[in-house]
């Protein structure tokens, strides 16, 4: 997402150290989305710049809630309301806790 759609203002660092929330799908027992916590890496760059593509690697911190994702889906990345930012998954790797 770019600055004017409301996307992030700062780089995502390469490093993985940023660790926003993602909506994967879940919902609470209100109807709103359940987000989930992952750190970013992102590949083959120092960083993603603020309305900038790429591609990123995700490392949730409970990976056994993300088992429904699959290969296409979009997931909106959150630091607040409203998204700041969507990511489309490519592979899925195996998961371990």
């Amino acid at each position: 997402m770019t600055v004017a759609e409301g996307g992030r203002r700062l780089p995502i660092p390469q490093a993985g150290v940023l660790r926003p929330l993602w909506d994967i799908g879940l919902r609470t027992s209100a109807g709103h989305p359940d987000l989930r916590v992952a750190r970013i890496w992102v590949e083959n760059a120092r960083g993603l710049l603020p309305g900038g593509r790429g591609r990123i690697r995700l490392a949730p911190l409970s990976p056994s809630e993300w088992h429904a994702l699959r290969p296409g889906q979009r997931l909106a990345m959150h630091e607040g309301t409203p998204p700041v930012g969507v990511a489309t998954i490519i592979q899925i790797s195996a998961f371990t806790e």
